[in-house]
């Protein structure tokens, strides 16, 4: 089949194609998270599974750092090749890997210091710390590599190598599988097994991107002698900041969701949660490849003023989310007890709770690829404000109100449907940008 180029006219067909490596990326990059969630969980017990949902939060805050590098770093790099200044483009593209990977050594010791005060300020019972601290801290030695990683996620879009993306997460699959019942099942080493069982794999998916670049290849872009901007560097980090709020603000759900639910109902609610939040990382997959596919796309046309092509993606980005939306609804109703067997069926008052949770929880599909694809489409207009305006208002502030409030009125059940609630609501505020800002993919003044 022949290459798909940022440049060629996208149909429904090829904005598939195009975004099916990254998805396929994504999928099995959370899939590993699911294949970990499995080993702690039937080898270890259900206090790890919960220490492994309390802790991945905090990690997950962490790394974030790496999706604002890529996603700002692909939309600034691409609207420089859409310029046709490749020069530029690879000296942008050296840059931020370096400065990903140096702010992930500063992140990794500061994780391994916080981590004991940050669990216990979410409600970590003593036991879950003894399970939690040993795999946070294991894992926060690999965070530096698993930063550069994420950025890779964007950056191999814009090098116009996403299917080198999906090679990778196969790869790191295979070997978190591997690792995960050679340490945990074999060897016995628990929480630390499960720990660097994840961390080797992460290492492939920054590693090989940093060798393949190093060197002369195929694709538009590799490392290159240059000097860090701060200009270029600070406009990269400030429009790839609501991929990093969005996701930051996701960590900051799983804590307040955990919070609520061991104030509520105890561990079994976290575990039940833990089941959700996997199944969701799954299905998700589409929608963040879509909208990484996105944010690279959308930044060529751009920087080429290639308005008919914006107009295009808007519209066939969004039927697509809203088709799969509707898909992944109907499947997480009819799947939950097959999921729920597989991860806690050894505690029959788990699994009934975590099979009531997940289809009520699943109405969140319908409007989730939208609003992650009206953020990314901004972050691709290089409008780095109004993404994270969209981000922000989502998570920070209409799904906290839903998870406090919703309770009040509707006991456990609201809380299950705070995540339905807030992506409704956020769809109406992504509409009104699209409205209002609509000259800058039209390219009809005010």
């Amino acid at each position: 089949m022949k290459a798909i180029n940022l440049s060629d006219h996208f149909t429904y067909r090829k904005l598939l194609l195009f975004a099916m490596p990254t998805i396929g990326m994504i999928l099995i990059s959370i899939t590993y998270d699911v294949v970990d969630g499995y080993f702690t969980s039937n080898y270890i017990g259900k206090t790890a599974f919960s220490a492994v949902n309390i802790v991945y939060p905090f990690q997950l805050l962490l790394s974030m750092v790496g999706y604002m590098f890529g996603a700002g770093g692909s939309a600034l790099i691409a609207s420089q090749l859409g310029n046709g200044d490749k020069v530029k483009a690879n000296q942008y593209f050296t840059m931020i890997v370096r400065v990903a990977l140096a702010v992930g050594l500063v992140l990794a010791v500061l994780g391994m210091i916080l981590l004991p005060w940050v669990a216990s300020l979410i409600g970590a019972t003593p036991e879950i710390l003894k399970y939690g601290v040993p795999y946070g801290r294991t894992l926060f030695l690999f965070l530096p590599i698993m930063i550069v990683g994420y950025a890779f996620q964007s950056l191999l879009i814009t090098a116009e190598k996403p299917q080198f993306g999906f090679y990778l997460s196969i790869a790191n699959l295979i070997s978190n599988l591997a690792f995960d019942y050679l340490f945990i099942v074999h060897f016995g080493w628990g929480m630390i097994g499960a720990a660097v069982a994840t961390g080797i794999g992460a290492c492939l998916n920054g590693l090989v991107p940093l060798i393949y670049f190093s060197r002369p290849n195929s694709s538009q872009l590799r490392f290159v002698k240059c000097r860090t901007r701060l200009k270029p560097l600070l406009q990269a980090c400030s429009n790839g900041a609501s991929e990093m709020v969005n996701d930051m603000a996701t960590s900051f759900i799983f804590v307040l969701y955990n919070y609520q639910l061991l104030r509520l109902i105890g561990e079994n609610g976290v575990a039940a949660y833990g089941v959700i939040i996997f199944v969701e990382g799954i299905f998700a997959s589409f929608f963040y490849g879509f909208a990484m596919e996105a944010t690279t796309v959308v930044g060529y046309n751009y920087g080429a003023k290639n308005y008919p092509e914006l107009k295009s993606l808007l519209r066939k980005g969004n039927v697509l989310n809203f088709g799969f939306g509707i898909l992944m609804t109907v499947l997480c109703m009819v799947c939950a007890s097959m999921v729920a067997q597989i991860y806690v069926g050894y505690d029959e008052e788990v699994y009934r709770l975590s099979v009531h949770a997940m289809q009520l929880y699943a109405f969140a599909f319908l409007f989730q690829g939208f609003n992650e694809y009206s953020s990314a489409y901004f972050t691709g207009l290089n409008n780095g404000k109004v993404s994270a305006i969209i981000a922000f208002s989502k998570t920070f502030i209409i799904q906290t109100a839903a998870i406090l409030l919703l309770p009040l009125f509707f006991g456990i059940d609201g809380l299950w449907l705070s995540q339905a609630v807030a992506e409704f609501v956020a769809c109406i505020v992504g509409l009104y940008f699209y409205i209002t800002h609509r000259h800058e993919y039209t390219g009809v003044a005010k």
